[in-house]
């Protein structure tokens, strides 16, 4: 069986979201994936948000019920097949709400794929075409502020089997214009 969900099918919070805007962003930017969630009942996707704190050099995840500017988030979805056969292909997509940025190199597995509009997903990191002062159109690296998502391909997961993807940010100032 192969299939494309989102992170729509089943949130749990343990916590408290970071921000009340954050909650809103997060869930209508997967309610859309949420249709395609439907036709795959036996896989379930788990999400928590926890805030990363480091204090004496270690780090440990707290709750992420409030967060202030510059604080970490860490988000983590577990993608599990509750069905008794193998299913193959998922799209594991984490959504980032404007008001948090991308931490470099923080994506496990490192092998995602990023979206400014959480529709189109390209390698990472993002390029956009540039003039520069000469007219002379180039290639530019897009701000991690501006990432809206994050997507990884699970070839297989079988049946009883789960897998993980996390991504850190980072709580913005203000949120990023274009």
């Amino acid at each position: 069986m192969e299939l494309a969900i989102g992170i729509a099918m089943c949130f749990r919070f343990p916590d408290k979201f970071l921000l009340r805007a954050g909650i809103q962003a997060l869930l209508l930017s997967v309610m859309p994936l949420g249709l395609l969630a439907q036709a795959a009942p036996e896989v379930r996707v788990d999400l928590t948000a926890k805030r990363v704190v480091v204090s004496n050099g270690q780090e440990s995840l707290v709750s992420a019920d409030q967060a202030k500017p510059g604080e970490v988030i860490q988000y983590e979805a577990t993608y599990k097949n509750t069905g008794s056969s193998l299913v193959k292909n998922v799209a594991a997509t984490v959504p980032i709400p404007s008001s948090l940025a991308l931490v470099d190199d923080s994506a496990k597995p490192s092998a995602a794929q990023a979206s400014i509009d959480g529709k189109n997903f390209n390698p990472i990191p993002l390029t956009r075409d540039v003039k520069n002062k000469e007219g002379v159109t180039e290639k530019q690296p897009i701000p991690l502020a501006e990432y809206r998502a994050l997507r990884w391909v699970i070839s297989e997961l079988p049946a009883g089997g789960s897998t993980s993807v996390l991504l850190r940010a980072r709580v913005l100032t203000e949120t990023p214009s274009r």
